[in-house]
């Protein structure tokens, strides 16, 4: 009996040493903040044939793998002492069933009690188990998501590598990340065609503050996940690309559907995905507010506080 209840408490102690690490919200640190939370839609590279569940790449796996390294652990100490409270509990069922066919009666209390134990160990055992495996899904859609955002191409002006021509080349927001040869921090921004002319006039109008602060708006119009079009005689500064490729619409409806849920009126409101500069999103707000983004990183530099990673 003691040594039931120490191995529940170790298993306690184990779990909530590590933190259940399912959670889909976030809160947000503006009013104007969607919650941070990792879509639950379809952010996976295929589903198998017979069962509807995810598949994931060797990679996303090792990366999962990364960042819960002792998952593993948790899983063989669940099955360890699941496999042995089942153990104990077919002992103090039989022992129930002597006791009560008149078979070592001055038993019965304690078995009873035992069995009461065991199955309370495999309830908390089973809630454990299905926290990690929550938690290891959400970490799964979450690295799979940020590999899909990664191959999103888009065409951006020669000018953000430094020449001094206004043609365009393409490349993939994985480029954009630290290390790649272009560290910059990317504003998808997302709204109807009306709401997008707007963006795309402060965009000139902050255009030097953007590229001071390695800022690059991609302006994509909702409903169709295009690049907007522009008048002939508009200026497209450095620190805007245009989507482009396949991907993106798959990607804005899975964003978009949750800001929905949420309230929000994309057409109208618009919304943002901030990608920092490690490719991961920091944040998601309701509204575009590229003036407020630029100002946020000077305070930053400006107190002293580090702006290579935002």
């Amino acid at each position: 009996m003691q040594m039931k209840r120490i191995n529940l408490l170790f298993l306690l102690v184990l779990r909530l040493g590590y933190g259940f690490q399912v959670s889909r919200f976030q809160p947000a640190h503006r009013r104007n903040d969607l919650s941070r939370v990792t879509p639950t839609n379809t952010w996976r590279l295929h589903f198998s044939s017979d069962n509807d569940k995810p598949e994931y790449s060797r990679k996303i796996l090792l990366r999962e793998e990364v960042e819960s390294p002792f998952s593993k652990v948790r899983f063989f100490v669940y099955a360890t002492l699941g496999l042995g409270a089942l153990t104990s509990l077919a002992i103090s069922i039989s022992r129930v069933a002597a006791a009560l066919s008149g078979v070592n009666t001055d038993l019965l209390q304690e078995s009873v009690t035992n069995a009461a134990v065991d199955i309370g160990g495999l309830a908390l055992i089973g809630f454990l188990l299905k926290q990690d495996l929550d938690a290891k899904d959400s970490r799964l859609k979450r690295a799979s998501k940020g590999a899909t955002l990664a191959a999103l191409k888009i065409r951006a002006n020669r000018r953000l590598l430094g020449d001094d021509n206004d043609s365009f080349f393409t490349t993939t927001l994985s480029s954009l990340r630290s290390g790649r040869g272009i560290e910059k921090r990317v504003v998808i921004a997302v709204a109807g065609k009306e709401k997008m002319k707007e963006i795309l006039q402060d965009a000139s109008k902050l255009e030097n503050s953007l590229s001071f602060n390695d800022l690059v708006v991609v302006p994509v119009v909702y409903p169709q996940a295009i690049a907007p079009e522009v008048d002939g005689d508009y200026k497209i500064p450095e620190s805007v690309a245009f989507p482009a490729g396949e991907g993106w619409k798959a990607v804005i409806d899975d964003e978009t559907s949750e800001a929905r849920n949420q309230g929000v009126t994309v057409e109208s409101d618009g919304i943002s995905i901030i990608l920092k500069k490690n490719g991961r999103v920091g944040q998601r707000t309701k509204g575009i507010y590229l003036g407020n983004m630029v100002g946020e990183v000077e305070a930053r530099r400006e107190s002293g506080m580090d702006v290579s990673n935002i």
